[in-house]
């Protein structure tokens, strides 16, 4: 299975410094073995499809969406919106949105059920926080989480989503999740998949996030279970970006 990277800019970067962006990553060295996507803040798309030009690295994805085609939610963006941009995956659940805009797991499952009519590839986002951890209650969490993210998801074949399991704890805190312990929620996860998918679990990546950097993304993707990871802060520089995807396919 083709590993997959993506950065989450979270709020940064406006249309002009997201065309740099792009634009000084396009000079990077790109490995073709691996999927490249960058999720952008939604002002910001213009600019970077544009930079991107003709190119197809990185792909783009979205940080939100809502689950309505249309109607009255100001402020709010559909999927079918996205699609003109040509954002190929969207973020659904990011532990950001359930902590500081309230999103709860049937706001996730709608928006992934959304995501996927129109297209987009959802990627739900599940995690435990640091008390639920250590209380340990990490595995019914997450499970929870999931399971209520997928009651909908349509899975004919072709994968309906891709999970990333991102310990709220280590989400911008330098404090990684060991890669065995990834490891192990991946596989719990996986055996989710299985029970609600069959053989087309097979075809879904399971990615971690939460302070991987250049120095550790090696060592999380030549871990069996991890088929890529999301990027926050790591992402924020182009080159150190592109040094991180040259790193994680060495591995």
């Amino acid at each position: 299975m083709k590993k997959i990277l993506i950065a989450n800019w979270k709020m940064n970067y406006g249309p002009i410094k997201a065309g740099a962006w792009v634009r000084a990553f396009r000079r990077e060295r790109l490995p073709k073995d691996v999927d490249i996507a960058i999720a952008v803040p939604h002002i910001s798309l213009a600019a970077a499809r544009a930079s991107l030009g003709r190119a197809s690295i990185p792909a783009l994805a979205s940080q939100n969406s809502f689950w309505a085609e249309e109607g009255p939610f100001t402020g709010e963006i559909a999927p079918a919106m996205l699609v003109e941009f040509g954002v190929a995956y969207g973020l659904a659940g990011h532990s950001e949105r359930r902590i500081h805009l309230g999103e709860t797991d049937e706001m996730v499952a709608k928006k992934a059920v959304a995501l996927q009519k129109a297209g987009i590839s959802p990627v739900i986002c599940v995690g435990e926080n640091a008390l639920q951890r250590k209380k340990g209650e990490a595995n019914k969490v997450v499970r929870t989480q999931l399971q209520a993210a997928l009651k909908d998801l349509v899975g004919d074949g072709r994968a309906p989503a891709i999970i990333a399991y991102e310990p709220v704890w280590a989400i911008g805190t330098g404090k990684a999740c060991a890669p065995e312990d990834a490891k192990s929620m991946h596989a719990l996860i996986r055996g989710i998949l299985e029970k609600k998918f069959g053989k087309t679990a097979d075809n879904i990546r399971i990615i971690y996030g939460g302070s991987v950097d250049a120095r550790n993304v090696g060592e999380y993707l030549s871990t069996t279970g991890i088929d890529g990871a999301l990027v926050g802060g790591a992402s924020l520089d182009p080159r150190n970006f592109g040094l991180l995807c040259r790193a994680a396919v060495i591995a």
